[in-house]
């Protein structure tokens, strides 16, 4: 878990938690390993300048393997993310958080995806209800460790996915384009 994070002036009750590669930015077969490398998705800037609006914690849940596989390092890492959250605030939107895996699947640690550790770690330090909360994620492993704590789940079709890893036409889970497309949909008015 980064240093970067702003916890709310009052317990929350919900949380908007995002997959990061794929979601937010490009996903790259060969890990993003400096802000050089990382490149945002179309409109995921206007989708966070717009979920800024509401008051709800907007929380980054991210697998980084490449940390444990000494590609990366973790300070790197928070690195990304600190630049990644200035770009956001200088757009108009924020993010309170980032929560991250750097284990390699090997490693059967709680805390990747599809294990629900990050969101248990999130929701234990903003004070979540993770049944009140949404994840969006563009992979089945994403929905898995929101299944795994009742946790609702939107599905985004962005950025460089791996077939195997999308989420399967059998579930009752909203699939969307991008980002934006999901973030209107939450906001949209009943």
């Amino acid at each position: 878990m980064g240093d970067s994070m702003v916890r709310p002036s009052h317990p929350a009750m919900r949380a908007i938690f995002l997959d990061r590669d794929g979601v937010i930015n490009r996903e790259r077969k060969d890990y993003v390993k400096s802000w050089e490398e990382f490149e945002f998705l179309p409109r995921s800037l206007a989708a966070l300048q717009r979920l800024a609006t509401h008051p709800w914690p907007i929380l980054v849940i991210t697998n980084q393997s490449a940390i444990g596989r000494r590609i990366v390092s973790a300070e790197e890492v928070d690195a990304i993310h600190r630049r990644l959250s200035e770009s956001v605030c200088q757009a108009g939107g924020r993010i309170n958080g980032f929560f991250v895996c750097p284990h390699r699947p090997d490693e059967q640690c709680d805390c990747r995806k599809p294990q629900p550790g990050l969101l248990i770690q999130a929701a234990q330090v903003f004070d979540l209800e993770l049944t009140q909360c949404i994840f969006i994620g563009d992979s089945f492993t994403d929905y898995q460790a929101a299944a795994a704590v009742n946790c609702p789940a939107i599905f985004v079709n962005s950025g460089h996915q791996d077939p195997s890893r999308r989420l399967d036409n059998h579930t009752c889970v909203p699939v969307f384009p991008d980002l934006f497309s999901a973030v209107e949909s939450i906001l949209k008015p009943p």
